[in-house]
């Protein structure tokens, strides 16, 4: 992480460098020519500061000097920020503010005196850095845990019932002759060794010829990889000297004619195979090779249908195999009553993971079973590696080899997502839009935005285990996340010592004097006031979730680049928000705030502006000065309660919309005549919802949607007299992959054009009217995941053909009131999982052809006639149409909690 905060500081040294150079301030002040020396010198100390993130501690003199190189970077990021600043309003600004370019240059000078200081200690005291790895303490936890899975009690496996019969069926059971590679992942502490070790035991000698198990680890050679295969194989040591090609050889002549076994536990990296498989015979055998790993790109290189993920346990599990181990000297292996809620809110903080249950669980069973001893151990419990007196540091070590392995620049974005509250679901775009405003996200790539590489980013925790998917999206892309509870609490741990993230819970904030705060975090805090906060204009992001706030406490920051309110009970932003020259996120979603500065057309850096569900009416006229804006999002609440988040209503836009030319996002807004007209300017746009569109404006409506080449969902809803006519949208959109239409078409057609949209994904219609050959056009589009006809369609009969909707997996037809008669032929909807039929009064008959629909998964109804439930029942049964009960997950504790609190966080 130390590297990350230097080449991090590095590119906001490179901006402030030609800010400086723009303003002409080198010959005065020397400004510029300071920079360039400063960023030289920092490039040169980055090599060491990679020991730092290796070796975490474990060389004291070594963290002592890189946590002084870290300050120092700190204060030089202070200089660059204070830089953009003060030339945020051009060369004007920077001449009028002599005195305050002269404290830049002084601290500057100072901050590479520091710089310099601290490479002549390096060189003094001999740190140098590390060899690639973790550092040893961690590699040997991390060894001896994958060791001892081979001696796990029977009564520490508790919920892999299901997986291991399906391990064993791909292990033993499968036909497949040829050499198979069979993957099992999921994050770290999950059980994936525990179950794998259990699997090899059974199946090994009476199954396969020759067998091997190998721990990887996180940092590989192959030759020591094989090494370790030959010893596995031969039980000896092998030929210590022997080059690559000589192991390969001596790998295969052991294997050749044999089935085997070979279990490679805790891969990391995606082409391992590639360089083993020269080694692994595939002789027609039936050999199998097993890995586990944290990643689904891992993962993904086993054969088809032969990748298992292992996600933490339900509640019911947990508590089981917490009481196995707990209270395994106990009768029945079960807890006492006066310790339940105690062991209730130990294991909630478990949240599920094997591997901490099973921790805790030998450190209580130790104690005795008062409620005195076991809630001294409760209040003691550190989620951190250094806590070795309780023993969770071994869990902590796994857990933070993942974060450990992270690059650079995925470790600042997944540090930061530390300020959200315990059990929130993370929206995606929400935090990729931060993590691009806070410069964690290079943007500098040809044909993609930041934004994508941000959402590539996040993608890519996701595989990596290290944030869950709680919900996804059409493209199997993460749509809300949540971090483990653990993993959380290292990250807040991590992110505060080494990015400055402070967060705050449930309290009234006071921090040292002396506590560097860059990044602040509230989460329901009393009244905060400026005095509480020292330093309080240093900070680069503030955050609030339903918090106090005096208003006067928001003045004081100077260098915000991210201003983020949730549920915050404030009337109206105060006017000094206008002053914040570096902010580029300003969110106030979910708060009672009205109105929005009259001058907010001064933050020329502001790239989102998200007032969804607030309650700000109009926006000011100063608005469309905003030439930097990405992301406009606008949606009136129309009630103070927060528990009433809809209806609400879209906002009106000033005039000038045309001069926002970065604009991709606009959402929700109430079109009228310039606005429809002025959207021709803004070629970038890649989502775009529009409402009211009444008769006069519907003609210029497709001529501006034509010259958006970019756009890639489109939500259109139009006034009851209107008629949409889209079919001179040309060229029509093709990169479209979300559409949404309210209102009538011309023709009651959907656009001859609908059919080369390839790329749509999902499609929902309203009101719409179409009939049978609008339906063909959609029937063969090869992407299309989700479709909803809501008082849409007005036939009578509805006929799904063979080979239509080959990719559809939801389908919901609601409030068509003439249907009476659906056929789904055999060979269509082929992907389809989830059918709705609601309000379809007519429709008294169950579809034809439901036992086509091969993979359904669900099927819901409602608003029904009695006649078609009764015959539904008859047929299916009450669970044929009922759907499943939420997952344990949604049913744990803390989350429901939470999703009292916070409802469906909009």
């Amino acid at each position: 992480m130390a590297e990350a905060i230097a080449i991090s500081l590095s590119a906001k040294l490179a901006v402030a460098l030609s800010r400086s150079a723009a303003l002409g301030l080198s010959p005065l002040f020397g400004v510029r020519s300071e920079i360039a020396a400063a960023a030289r010198d920092l490039d040169l100390l980055r090599a060491f500061l990679r020991f730092v993130d290796s070796h975490h501690g474990a060389d004291a003199l070594a963290a002592a000097w890189v946590k002084q190189v870290r300050d120092a970077a700190f204060e030089l990021e202070d200089v660059a920020d204070e830089c953009c600043y003060l030339s945020a309003h051009g060369r004007a600004w920077g001449w009028v503010n002599v005195r305050a370019w002269f404290a830049v240059l002084r601290q500057l000078r100072k901050a590479r005196e520091r710089l310099r200081q601290l490479s002549a200690a390096k060189e003094h005291y001999g740190i140098r850095p590390a060899a690639d790895g973790p550092a040893p303490a961690v590699g040997a936890i991390s060894q001896m845990l994958a060791e001892s899975a081979h001696f796990v009690e029977k009564e520490e496996i508790v919920g892999f019932a299901a997986h291991e019969r399906q391990l064993r069926e791909w292990v033993v059971e499968d036909p497949e002759p040829r050499r198979t590679l069979v993957s099992v992942w999921g994050m770290g502490g999950v059980g994936k060794t525990t179950l794998v070790t259990r699997v090899l035991k059974e199946v090994a000698t009476p199954h396969f010829d020759c067998d091997a198990w190998v721990a990887v680890s996180q940092r590989f050679t192959v030759d020591d990889l094989l090494r370790k295969i030959i010893k596995e194989l031969h039980h000896g040591g092998g030929d210590a000297d022997a080059d690559y090609r000589s192991r390969v050889e001596a790998v295969r002549r052991h294997l050749k004619g044999r089935r085997y076994l070979v279990v490679l536990d805790d891969v990391w990296d995606a082409h391992l195979l590639d360089k083993l498989r020269h080694a692994f015979l595939d002789d027609g055998t039936g050999s199998r090779v097993v890995i586990t790993t944290r990643s689904r790109d891992v993962a993904n290189a086993a054969a088809h249908g032969r990748t298992m993920m292992l996600e933490p346990l339900p509640w019911r599990e947990s508590w089981t195999l917490f009481c196995n181990v707990a209270f395994k000297k106990a009768p029945g292996r079960s807890c006492p009553s006066h310790l339940q809620e105690i062991a209730a809110s130990v294991l909630e903080r478990c949240r599920g993971l094997p591997l901490a249950i099973v921790s805790v669980g030998n450190i209580l069973a130790l104690k005795d079973t008062t409620e005195f001893a076991w809630s001294n151990v409760r209040d003691s419990l550190v989620w951190d590696r250094s806590s070795s007196d309780l023993g969770i540091g071994e869990a902590a070590s796994i857990l933070n080899l993942s974060i450990d392995d992270l690059p650079h620049h995925l470790r600042t974005c997944f540090l930061s997502c530390s300020i959200y509250p315990e059990d929130f679901l993370i929206k995606r775009k929400i935090l990729i839009r931060m993590w691009v405003a806070q410069g964690f996200v290079d943007d500098r790539l040809d044909h993609r935005t930041a934004e994508d590489v941000a959402d590539d980013y996040l993608d890519q925790l996701v595989q990596r285990s290290l944030m869950q998917a709680v919900v996804r999206n059409e493209f199997g892309r993460a749509k809300r996340c949540l971090v483990h509870d653990l993993i959380r609490e290292l990250i807040t741990l991590r992110s505060r010592e080494e990015q400055g993230f402070f967060r705050f819970v449930n309290c009234r904030v006071t921090v040292d004097s002396s506590t560097r705060i860059r990044n602040l975090a509230l989460d329901r805090c009393e009244a905060v006031d400026s005095r509480s906060v020292p330093k309080v204009a240093l900070l680069r992001s503030f955050c609030a979730f339903g918090s106090e706030l005096d208003a006067a406490f928001l003045s004081r920051f100077r260098l915000l680049t991210v201003l983020n309110l949730w549920f915050i009970e404030m009337n109206k932003l105060p006017d000094s928000v206008t002053n914040l020259h570096n902010l580029r996120y300003l969110g106030i979603r979910s708060t009672l705030v009205e109105d929005l500065p009259r001058d907010l057309g001064k933050l020329q850096k502001l790239q989102t502006l998200d007032c969804k569900l607030s309650m700000v009416r109009r926006l000011p006229s100063s608005t469309t000065k905003l030439k930097s804006l990405r992301h406009l999002i606008l949606f009136t609440r129309e009630t103070a309660d927060f528990w009433k988040a809809f209806p609400g209503t879209v906002v009106q836009l000033p005039e000038g919309l045309e001069n926002l030319t970065s604009l991709q996002t606009l959402k929700y807004v109430q079109a009228d005549t310039e606005t429809v007209r002025s959207l021709a300017s803004l070629e970038k746009m890649r989502s775009l919802d529009l409402s009211g569109l009444d008769p006069s404006l519907t003609a210029d409506l497709p001529s501006s949607i034509s010259r958006m080449r970019c756009l890639l969902r489109l939500g259109l809803e139009m006034e009851p007299d209107a008629v949409l006519d889209l079919e001179t949208v040309t060229p029509p959109p093709l990169k479209l992959q979300k559409l949404a239409l309210a209102g009538r078409l011309a023709g009651g057609k959907l656009p001859s054009w609908t059919s080369s949209l390839t790329s749509l994904t999902q499609l929902r219609l309203s009101g719409c009217e179409i009939a049978e050959d609008s339906l063909l056009l959609l029937a063969a589009l090869p992407r299309l995941v989700n479709l909803s006809l809501i008082a849409a369609y007005h036939g009578r009969n509805m006929t799904f053909a063979r080979g239509s909707f080959p990719t559809l997996q939801k389908l919901t037809l609601q409030d068509l009131p003439n249907l009476d008669h659906v056929v789904f032929l055999q060979g269509c909807l082929v992907n389809l999982h989830d059918l709705v039929l609601a309000l379809c009064p007519e429709l008294t008959e169950i579809p034809h052809g439901m036992e086509n629909l091969v993979l359904l998964q669900e099927f819901e109804t409602f608003g029904m006639t009695t006649l078609f439930v009764d015959k539904l029942k008859e047929q299916n049964g009450d669970a044929g149409f009922y759907k499943p009960a939420s997952s344990e997950f949604l049913r744990a504790p803390r989350l429901s909690r939470y999703l009292r609190w916070v409802g469906r966080n909009n």
